[in-house]
């Protein structure tokens, strides 16, 4: 008779414990993995907003500039609301005098059209874009426009006027 070779029926706890310890460092791994990827993801999406929201600004202050290049149409003025800077744009409309003023409230470009006696608030503007700062400065003909959002600046904006602009302190 031949005597039989015993077999083994399971697994050793050491050969258990090997694989379970190698499941934990690739489930660690895929979970840092995954925890990258969405950091980067975020921060790619919230540099895309940024980058969208200086655009819209920029776009637009250097449309409603272009638009109103009549001689003694533009000025900067200290907005009254928080004494930053603010480019107030007048026009006349039939017998009325309107001043459109165009400045950074609470973290938001905004535009307010008012009768040129009257100040503007935010009740009566409207939000253009998401910003932290805006400054405007004078050289020549031209208005300098810096744009700040998120440490992000975009500062060399530059509109030459036909007309001249003046400086109200």
């Amino acid at each position: 008779m031949k005597s039989k070779i015993v077999e083994p029926n399971g697994y050793s706890l050491i050969e258990m414990m090997i694989v379970m310890m190698l499941l934990v460092l690739f489930g660690l791994g895929i979970f840092m993995l995954a925890a990258t990827s969405s950091t980067t993801y975020q921060k790619l999406v919230e540099d895309k907003e940024t980058d969208g929201e200086l655009r819209i600004a920029s776009s637009y202050l250097m449309t409603k500039i272009r638009q109103n290049d009549r001689m003694g149409a533009i000025r900067i003025e200290k907005s009254a609301i928080n004494s930053e800077d603010a480019l107030v744009i007048e026009e006349t409309l039939g017998n009325e005098v309107y001043e459109t003023w165009i400045y950074v409230s609470d973290g938001v470009l905004r535009e307010a059209t008012v009768l040129k006696e009257a100040m503007p608030s935010d009740d009566v503007s409207f939000e253009v874009a998401k910003v932290d700062d805006v400054r405007f400065g004078l050289q020549d003909q031209s208005i300098l426009i810096t744009i700040e959002k998120n440490l992000e600046t975009i500062t060399d904006l530059t509109v030459t006027l036909k007309s001249k602009v003046t400086i109200n302190e």
